[in-house]
């Protein structure tokens, strides 16, 4: 009774252990698979990064998320594994090798070695799958690599986690000739392929993922650049560049410099009393952006030219990587959110701050999602403060 009222994660969470030991399969994470020259062959590149995160600017109090990973930190070098004899298998592509390991650089980037974010990746239903008698031919490829995780058809995490992971990828094709097959999520966002097609690839180039199983006589698996919550600066730059390449932000185009995002038509972080707050945008010069509605060039466009960039925490704020103008990004935050969009403002060096909301219910599973009224004298205070 007990465990039907937990989550679906939290239930995986507390069987994956079971299952592990049942299956014999190990956990392979990153360090492990970089490492281990005997089973894996592995080409680093790059460097190791160190980067500084302090407190940001902020009217009210500063979300936990953000104080509570505001320090140093410090990214490996990253690599590119070749893995001979794998199999791919589930709804996100869970890694193994040939001894039936999980290879954990499939799944989610790493928070420690086994913590529950990252448990959470990691399906039941692969493991039974895996060692299941095969009752129809397997699906096989040469050679593969795969962008799906997790969080791979939403915005932020496609961005950020799946396509940083091509520079490995390329650097794979240029020392070694081959070129993978790229496995990418089935029934794609639009944003995929559009933002697919600015970094060179086509559809042609890549296979959708079937949810259930293929054999690879090998599998390319770059690392995650995103350990955590942390970015590596040096995955950003090469993400921006690549992209900056393709979608002419150069041309003229009539979007404003001063950006509201709203989330009106998302499930949630929606402003109450948006109205208000518009109202009070518009005085200073605001135009209202529901990115949705939008393509991703259109969303590429609006962002590089912008000057001052508001809007309640959501995937919206992942378009500030396209930004060229070095703008001031104004967070609307409740508690209980992600430091995503302030790392990203900290390493692009632009001027960040964040101003408390109230959010008037919470709910312990989905308190990150709440919606929120903005406190508008902490917006006038805001203005005041930055002489709008």
């Amino acid at each position: 009774m007990l465990i039907n009222l937990l989550s679906k994660q939290r239930r995986e969470e507390l069987i994956l252990p079971i299952a592990l030991k049942l299956t014999g399969s190990e956990l392979i994470n990153y360090k492990q698979l970089s490492n281990n020259f005997e089973h894996y062959s592995t080409l680093f590149f790059g460097s190791e990064e160190s980067v500084t995160v302090d407190e940001p600017n902020s009217i009210g109090k500063i979300p936990q998320g953000i104080t509570m990973s505001s320090a140093a930190y410090n990214i490996s070098k990253p690599f590119v594994s070749e893995i001979e004899d794998a199999q791919l298998i589930g709804a996100k592509a869970l890694g193994f090798d040939r001894n039936g390991n999980i290879i954990t650089e499939t799944t989610l980037p790493p928070v420690g070695d086994l913590s529950p974010r990252f448990q959470g990746g990691i399906s039941i239903q692969s493991l039974l799958i895996k060692n299941l008698p095969e009752l129809r031919k397997t699906y096989k490829l040469d050679i593969a690599c795969s962008l799906v995780n997790y969080w791979s058809k939403t915005y932020y995490h496609w961005f950020l986690d799946s396509l940083t992971r091509l520079e490995g990828l390329e650097l794979y094709q240029e020392k070694t000739g081959k070129k993978p097959v790229l496995i990418i999520d089935s029934n794609p966002n639009l944003w995929q392929i559009e933002s697919l097609k600015l970094l060179g690839y086509n559809l042609d180039d890549c296979i959708q993922w079937n949810q259930k199983k293929i054999t690879l006589e090998k599998l390319v698996v770059p690392a995650y650049r995103q350990p955590g919550n942390w970015i590596s600066p040096s995955a950003l730059s090469w993400l921006r560049q690549r992209l900056f390449i393709n979608a002419n932000i150069s041309e003229k185009h009539s979007y404003s410099k001063r950006v509201y995002i709203s989330r009106s038509l998302a499930s949630g972080r929606r402003v109450i009393n948006e109205d208000e707050v518009i109202n009070i945008l518009k005085s200073y010069g605001f135009i209202i952006y529901n990115l949705e509605k939008m393509s991703l060039l259109e969303q590429i466009k609006v962002f590089s030219s912008a000057e001052i960039i508001i809007g309640p925490h959501g995937a919206g704020f992942t378009n500030i990587i396209f930004s060229q103008t070095k703008p001031t990004i104004i967070e609307l935050v409740t508690p209980w959110i992600s430091p995503h969009y302030y790392f990203i403002s900290k390493i692009l060096g632009f001027p960040y701050w964040c101003v408390e909301c109230f959010q008037p219910y919470v709910h312990k599973i989905r308190r990150g999602k709440g919606d929120m009224i903005v406190n508008i004298n902490n917006l006038k205070e805001l203005i005041k403060q930055l002489n709008f």
